[in-house]
């Protein structure tokens, strides 16, 4: 069996991933934080589950899932077991071929493996190691004997927890504990008892005493009883005396009432009907009634309060005056607060451009729209033609300044041109030079014909030395065959004349070649007197100085062009500026004639006169608004005292004209007295409404009763009773025969209750109540005596049991026996719980001896065959010890202890003992291992050599090794990059 794949879906950093697995050696490498301990934790999760804490540190933060697959391979068929936590309530579930297996078939799946043994056998890590190293050192040999046995320390803790609370109750040597106290206890109250032991016979005898006076009590107990019985009896009878003397005299007064009555039930009905409704007529007739009175009194009182009626007004004019004298007033104020405002505003504006005249000057200013247009547009123009002038001024000092600076480059130019007779001369000079330089260019095309000579006569050079070693070669030839006959033959003989002709060719080719180099080598000699580099250099510099030159020449017409025209424009502008001043002259005098007429601009700037203006306007404006609203000001409060009066004329009637107050109290009260008047209008017509109803309900209930009034005139013709008292009376006796008939239940009813089944016999019969009372009476008296003797028999039997109590307490006996009864009883517990734990223990150990016999060795063989190889041979055997430890023996024949061993060597037999483990229990069970950084202390030596010895084990077993480095080694094993993979999850 073997994990095949791991489907994550969603656990800790992983989404979404699938690792393949092999059924041997799975080497999963990755840093810290890649996500190695999840993949462990996760195949923990799925097969077998983790705590709610665990499964919240695994739970996305994104989605919040949480579960995956793992696929097992097991015989030849695929299993699936899946667990999420948002599925069937986070549970494990298997799958085979799409059917889903049973909890049973899912354990032998996983070979019986549960989360314990899964993480004490087939699980290893590195803090395994680092547990065990912060064991005691006196300890850690059993903890690794304990893990030999069961692969945890548990068993360690667990019998040294168990010794510790045994030893907590007894020990056989000790003092302090329980068990050891209570003993030493028992035995000082044993000593004590002994020496009231002579007095004990005393106390038996007077103990046997007590045990006969006590079975008299009760024989007279008994007696008694049976006289209590017989009372009861007769006290039970003559307890419902009254109940059955009652039935019978009931019985015979029923009997005499329906002899003398002739009326039926169903008349008796409607009787009763009738009446009742009559008295619920009467009833609510008398409510009705005194209502109606009492609302009349209440509305007649309320009138008399009300003054409504001595008003020559209604309350409605009230209401509208003092609402309208509210809005006056606000009017008022808001009038009052608009001029006030007005005011700092005119106050705001005057200070603003520094005014001083009183209102009726500033009202008596005569300012119109033409003004503000003639102010507007002088101080327009004045502003455009300062412009003007400004800008006519700017570009007068740029035009001067470029014609300065043209001027300057004219006399610069003027500087570095030459005269024109001098330009002349060099233009001469040019044309020699040029004149010249073409009979050079014929020269140098002499020279380019000499060049390609020279490049014939070279390639002809070469074919005419080719040839003469050819013709050299074949003459040869033809001479050694002409010498041995053979050039005689047909076949050759055109061959030697071909090749006597080409020799003769060669020849005066080689002539010629020599007549074409000794030309060349003649005019070689004549090209080489001149020198055309220095006649290009005198042409170039001639032709440059003469370039130059005219360009001075056009620069210099050029700028006098450019001088010719600033002339003209400055002449224009100069123009241009004198009408510009001329107009600022008229501009001036119209300014004057402005002060002239209004004084009071001459404080201000033509800019701000606008300003001014529209200051004044304003201020005018709000003058002409004041005087508006103190008009309305005016007419408001010539309202206000009007209504203020008739207000006055409202409150005359409640209170003096004395105590009335300023206009807003007089409102309140106003108010106020408007509110009781409207009260009291509203609980008078309250009150009236009420007592139309009430004699409404009054008339109707008549209404309703009116045919039960009828259907006793019925009645009483349809009895032939003469009137309705009669009737009554009849009816009278019916009912006082059916109050006997219910006065004979009750008392019927209380016998039953007395003697239950008994209670008709009982009833029937007749007594002879002074016998039975005087036989109870007798029965008393011999009660009576029976409890004399039983409280005199008491007495004694107090007095013996006071003897015996006396004897006890003389003698300390009854404390000394209490007190041995209690500790025995503590001993007991003590015992007990003593006993649970050893139980335990011995359980424990038998545990132990039996595994430790039966497949130990096995073990131990294996952890020895592990142990030596890490090792290298230095540690021979491994074995345990009777004190239940380990021991080791070195190759030198020395058996040393764990405690004696260094770290590093306790840490190797610890991990041979885990594979040991693993390998005895993977025979049963054929669980994949994991391991997680298992070896990561270890130097690169001993690493390899547990490497070796796991890719042993994963021939017969599938391994899972989580490491923070790349595997390192020759052998291939299958590697999974977990950084890589969560690089492409993310």
């Amino acid at each position: 069996m073997y994990l095949k794949r791991l489907e994550i879906v969603s656990f800790g950093k992983w989404k979404d991933e699938v690792i393949e697995l092999t059924n041997g050696f799975n080497y999963l490498y990755g840093p810290n934080e890649s996500g190695k301990s999840s993949i462990r934790m996760f195949i923990t999760y799925v097969l077998f589950g983790l705590s709610p804490a665990e499964r919240k540190q695994y739970t996305s933060l994104v989605d919040g899932q949480l579960g995956g697959r793992v696929i097992i391979h097991d015989e030849g068929n695929e299993y699936t077991i899946e667990r999420f936590a948002h599925i069937h309530r986070g549970k494990r579930i298997a799958y085979h071929l799409g059917e889903k297996l049973d909890e049973e078939k899912t354990d032998r799946l996983l070979k019986q493996v549960d989360q314990y043994l899964f993480e004490s056998i087939f699980s290893f890590k590195d803090r395994d190691l680092h547990a065990i190293r912060h064991k005691q050192t006196e300890d850690i040999g059993k903890v690794l004997f304990n893990l030999g046995l069961t692969g945890s320390d548990y068993v360690v803790k667990l019998e040294q927890d168990l010794t510790k609370d045994s030893d907590k109750l007894f020990k056989k040597q000790g003092r302090k504990p329980p068990v050891n106290e209570k003993l030493l206890q028992l035995k000082s109250l044993n000593e004590e008892i002994e020496k009231v032991h002579a007095r004990e016979q005393q106390h038996q005898t007077l103990y046997q005493e007590a045990k006969q006076l006590e079975q008299d009590i009760q024989n007279l107990k008994i007696e008694k009883n049976r006289l209590d019985t017989k009372i009861g009896e007769a006290q039970k009878l003559l307890q419902a005396k009254s109940s059955i003397e009652q039935v019978q005299k009931l019985d015979r007064e029923m009997e005499e009432l329906l002899t003398h009555s002739n009326l039926t039930e169903g008349l008796i009905e409607r009787y009763e009907q009738v009446k009742a409704k009559r008295q619920e007529y009467d009833e609510r007739a008398k409510v009705l009634i005194n209502k109606l009175s009492s609302v009349k009194d209440e509305r007649n009182r309320l009138m008399e309060q009300a003054k409504q009626e001595h008003f020559p007004f209604t309350l409605e004019e009230v209401q509208h005056w003092a609402v309208q004298l509210e809005q006056k007033l606000d009017q008022k104020e808001d009038l009052q607060a608009k001029i006030t405002e007005q005011q700092f505003k005119l106050n705001n504006y005057l200070q603003s451009v520094g005014i001083t005249l009183s209102e009726e000057e500033l009202n008596s200013l005569e300012l119109t729209d033409y003004t503000k247009q003639t102010w507007a547009r002088l101080a327009q123009d004045v502003s455009l033609n300062a412009e003007k002038l400004s800008d006519f001024e700017r570009r007068k000092r740029l035009k001067l300044n470029e014609l300065k600076e043209l001027e300057e480059k004219r006399a610069k130019v003027d500087r570095q041109a030459k005269p024109s007779e001098e330009i002349e001369t060099h233009q001469q000079q040019l044309e020699q030079l040029k004149e010249k330089r073409a009979s050079q260019y014929y020269e140098q095309q002499l020279k380019d014909q000499e060049l390609n000579q020279k490049k014939e006569l070279k390639r002809f050079g070469q074919i005419v030395n080719v040839s003469k070693w050819s013709v050299g070669v074949v003459t040869a030839i033809l001479i050694t065959l002409l010498l041995t006959d053979v050039l005689f033959q047909p076949s050759l003989l055109w061959t030697s004349v071909v090749a006597i002709i080409g020799m003769f060719i060669v020849f005066l080719l080689h002539q010629q070649s020599r007549k074409i180099s000794t030309n060349a080598d003649g005019d070689r000699e004549e090209l080489d007197n001149s020198d055309e580099v220095e006649l290009n250099q005198r042409i170039q510099n001639l032709e440059h100085v003469i370039q130059e030159q005219s360009e001075l020449q056009d620069q210099l017409k050029e700028i006098q062009m450019k001088i010719d025209y600033l002339n003209g424009e400055l002449r224009e502008i100069e123009s241009e500026r004198l009408k510009i001043e001329q107009q600022l002259e008229k501009d001036e005098t119209k300014r004057l004639e402005e002060i002239e007429a209004l004084p009071l601009l001459e404080s201000y700037e033509l800019e701000q006169w606008e300003e001014v203006f529209e200051v004044l306007t304003k201020v005018q404006n709000l003058i002409t608004q004041q005087r508006e609203l103190r008009s309305e000001v005016d007419g408001l409060q010539q309202s206000i005292g009007q209504l203020d009066d008739q207000l006055k004329r409202f409150l005359s009637y409640y209170i003096n004209n004395e105590e009335l107050n300023e206009h807003a109290s007089n409102i309140k009260l106003v108010r106020h007295y408007l509110k009781y008047e409207q009260d009291l209008n509203e609980q008078i017509n309250y009150q009236q409404n009420w007592a139309t109803e009430l004699e409404n309900q009054l008339a109707e209930l008549k209404n309703d009763y009116q045919p039960y009034e009828n259907e006793m005139r019925h009645m009483l013709t349809e009895t032939n009773f003469e009137n309705e008292e009669t009737l009554g009376q009849a009816v009278q006796d019916f009912e006082t025969y059916q109050l006997k008939d219910g006065q004979k239940q009750e008392a019927t009813q209380s016998v039953y209750n007395i003697f239950q089944d008994q209670a008709d016999s009982i009833i029937k019969q007749s007594y002879n109540w002074i016998e039975i009372e005087e036989q109870l009476s007798q029965d008393g008296h011999n009660n009576d005596e029976i409890q004399n003797k039983i409280e005199s028999l008491r007495q004694q039997l107090a007095d013996c049991t006071a003897n015996i109590r006396q004897l006890e307490e003389d003698g300390k006996l009854s404390d000394l026996i209490h007190e041995k009864s209690m500790v025995e009883g503590e001993v007991i517990e003590l015992a007990k719980q003593w006993a649970v734990f050893q139980t335990a223990k011995g359980l424990l150990q038998d545990t132990k001896a039996r595994y430790q016999y039966e497949y130990l060795p096995k073990i131990l063989n294996f952890t020895t065959k592990i142990f030596n190889e890490v090792t290298r041979a230095a540690y021979i055997d491994v074995r345990f010890s009777q004190e239940e430890t380990l021991i080791v023996q070195h190759q030198n024949g020395k058996w040393f202890d764990v405690k004696q061993l260094s770290d590093g060597t306790a840490d190797q037999l610890y991990i041979a003992l885990r594979l040991a483990l693993n390998e005895s229990l993977n025979e049963a069970h054929g669980f994949p291992f994991v391991l997680d950084d298992a070896f990561v202390h270890f130097d690169e030596e001993r690493k390899e050599q547990m490497m070796n010895i796991l890719l042993n084990q994963s021939e017969n077993q599938q391994l899972i090794y989580f490491s923070c480095e790349p595997y390192q080694f020759v052998t291939n094993v299958n590697e999974v990059a977990l950084l890589e993979r969560q690089a492409s999850n993310l």
